[in-house]
Order: structure tokens, then C-alpha cells, then sequence
């Protein structure tokens, strides 16, 4: 709509002009200078094609023409050379004018090109931090992205979860690889979510084992040195929030046993929970596909917590269940003694028997005020 109302407007143009010279420059050469001066402004409106453009340039030589043999009633030979004029300026013009849209249409597309490449580029950089955050911990990234090798850190007091599903081998042979794959989806995405409700770390699925670390990494506060008046109050609130993370990984432990139920409904699948309190030393394994693994003898005693604990509970070990009462986190427990070792003597355990659902809902409500807050 919009061209055709410019090449009406173009017309119209040309028959005021063409009007106007014949009254005012009753000679041969004013009206040819007015056509080619209308042409070269035609040309350079680019509001219509270049093809629109040229029939419009067409349109006023064939009038021109047209009138012009009308008028003489013959065809002279100032009339040719004024026609040939026309056409070879039009001509000259349009070349260059083609070659200057052109050039002007190359340079847009290679613009648009750079753009789309530096796009795809930002996506892929931004999409590479992403899953680097989510590999590893946020103060850990910054390291490896700098290029710190190797990067290893104590922490003191880390409770260790783990887990293992008794009857998951059979289970597994049961059914299609595809079936199989689609329950471990939806049971560790389960998990994955209960983790994070409760700030924890998931170090890594190995297999139908899941491998969770509370308390590492530490909350930034609380890797800053004190000052020594602060000393006392800072180690209170440090032995606080470590019996806090063990409490997390107890309700943690509880929360997955009634996940599982709520992912697959065959019974003969049962989980067993493991927990214990340790020294671990942390840091990033690898280059390609850096993980944030942890290492000591707090890793192994957690997975003896959960090999020789009982399907469908939670166990923790003496020193857990020390670090819990000190915090004043109680639990319904029942002890236990459990040969870790065959020539060591056999070791006090506590199976939970149920959440601390009143502690546990004040500590979830902090977190999630907190997490409000960081995002606001």
C-alpha cells in the first residue's frame, strides 16, 4: 500500500513538473534537464525497489516521447540525442546506485552475521558458566576459571550422607533400559530437589548411590578469620551452624526415604541412609569436566554408616548424634552396635526414627527467607 501511494505521488510530481517547465522553460533543454534531474531524484527514493524506481524513470521517457512526437510531428535528430541523453544518464546512474545498495546490503548482512556469531557466543559462554556453576561450587568456579591447579580445602566437621537402594540390581533386569532410565530421572530429580530446599551439596550419583555433603562447602562467613575478641562467639556460632548442617542431613536422609516411595511404588525397592560427621579435604578433580569431590576417612565411615545400616531408616553415627544433641537438635533414636570392622570392636550407631518436624519447619522457613531475600 504504502508503494503504491509513492508511485502515485511520484507521478504526480512529474506532471507538476513537466507542466511547470513547459510554462516557465519553453525550451528543449529545460525540459530535459527537468526530466533528468526528476529521474536522478527517483533514483535515490528508496522507499520503492529499484525495479519500481526504473519502470517510473521508463514511464516519464516514453511520455516524453510520446509528447514530443506529438508536438514536432517528426523525429529529429535533437530530439534522439535528447532521448539518448536521458537514457544514458538514467543508466549511469542507476549502475551506480545498484552498486552502492548492493554494497550497502552486503555490509548490512555481514553485520547481522557478526551479530548472530557474537550472540552465539555470549549463549555458549553464558550456557558454559551455567553448567560450571552447576558442577561446582560458586567460590570454587571463580578458581578454576583463573586457572588455580590444584585446588584442595580442610573443613572441619562436614557431615557426610550417603545412600544405597537394597534390590535395585534386580529391579534394574526387570524392566527396559528406557523404563530404567526414566525412573532414575524422576527419583534423582526428586532428590536433586530436596537437596536444594535444604542448601545442601550433591557431590555425586554414583550408580543408585547418592553422595551428599552438608556443611561443604562452607558459607563464606564462615571460611573469614575473626579477630581475637570475636574469637568465642564466632567458635559458638560455628559449633551452632555445623550441628544445624547435620540436622539438615538427617531431615534430608528421612526426606529421600519417603521420596522414593512417591518415584517408583515397588516395595521390594528400599533405601538405606548413612550419616556421619568428619575432617574432609575438598577440591576439583580433573580438567575436562572438572567434579568437586571429597576425600578422607570421614567419606569412607559415611558409606560403612550406610552398608551396614538398615533398609527404609536412617543411620548416624555416634559422633552425629553427639554433634546433634550438643546443637540441642533431639531426635526419636534407637541405638545400636554395628561391626564395622572384623577385628574391631563393634561401634555405637543411632537409627532415627522420625523427623523433628517442628525444628525442622522453623530451619526450612529461615532458609527460605533467606533465598527471598538474595533474590529480592
Amino acid at each position: 500500500m504504502a508503494q503504491a501511494f509513492t508511485i502515485v505521488m511520484l507521478l504526480l510530481q512529474f506532471a507538476a513538473l513537466l507542466t511547470a517547465g513547459l510554462y516557465l522553460w519553453d525550451t528543449e533543454r529545460g525540459i530535459v534537464a527537468i526530466i533528468a534531474m526528476y529521474g536522478a531524484y527517483v533514483l535515490f527514493y528508496t522507499v520503492c525497489t529499484l525495479l519500481q524506481r526504473l519502470a517510473i524513470i521508463a514511464t516519464v521517457i516514453t511520455t516524453y516521447v510520446v509528447l514530443k512526437a506529438t508536438c514536432c510531428g517528426d523525429s529529429s535528430l535533437e530530439a534522439f540525442q535528447n532521448i539518448a541523453f536521458l537514457v544514458i544518464f538514467i543508466f549511469s546512474m542507476t549502475c551506480s546506485l545498484w552498486i552502492q545498495e548492493h554494497l550497502s546490503h552486503v555490509s548490512h548482512f555481514e553485520q547481522c552475521s557478526a551479530n548472530e556469531c557474537l550472540n552465539q557466543i555470549k549463549a555458549a559462554k553464558s550456557l558454559g558458566a551455567q553448567l560450571l556453576t552447576n558442577m561446582l561450587p560458586s567460590h570454587v568456579v571463580d578458581l578454576v576459571r583463573d586457572g588455580v591447579s590444584p585446588i584442595a580445602e580442610t573443613y572441619d566437621a562436614v557431615t557426610i550422607l550417603f545412600t544405597d537402594i537394597k534390590g535395585f540390581t534386580k529391579f534394574s533386569t526387570s524392566i527396559s533400559p528406557r523404563k530404567l532410565c526414566h525412573v532414575l530421572n524422576s527419583m534423582y530429580s526428586n532428590f536433586d530437589e530436596i537437596i536444594s530446599m535444604w542448601e545442601l551439596h550433591k557431590v555425586e550419583i554414583i550408580g543408585d548411590a547418592y553422595w551428599v555433603s552438608a556443611g561443604c562447602p562452607a558459607k563464606p562467613c564462615l571460611q573469614a578469620g575473626a579477630d581475637d575478641e570475636s574469637a568465642p562467639s564466632k567458635t559458638t556460632d560455628l559449633q551452632k551452624e555445623r550441628a544445624e548442617f547435620a540436622m539438615r542431613a538427617v531431615e534430608v536422609g528421612l526426606a529421600l526415604l519417603r521420596a522414593l516411595t512417591s518415584v517408583c511404588d515397588d516395595v521390594s525397592l528400599q533405601m538405606r541412609v548413612g550419616i556421619h560427621t568428619g575432617s574432609v579435604v575438598a577440591g576439583v578433580v580433573g580438567k575436562n569436566g572438572p567434579r568437586y569431590h571429597l576425600f578422607g576417612m570421614t567419606v569412607g565411615y559415611a558409606q560403612k554408616m550406610e552398608s551396614s545400616g538398615i533398609p527404609g531408616r536412617v543411620q548416624i553415627s555416634d559422633v552425629t548424634h553427639t554433634l546433634l544433641e550438643a546443637g540441642g537438635h533431639a531426635y526419636d533414636y534407637e541405638e545400636r552396635t554395628v561391626d564395622m570392622e572384623p577385628e574391631e570392636p563393634p561401634v555405637r550407631t543411632w537409627l532415627v526414627n522420625k523427623s523433628n518436624a517442628r525444628k525442622a519447619i522453623h530451619i526450612h522457613k529461615k532458609l527460605m527467607e533467606e533465598r527471598c531475600r538474595q533474590l529480592s
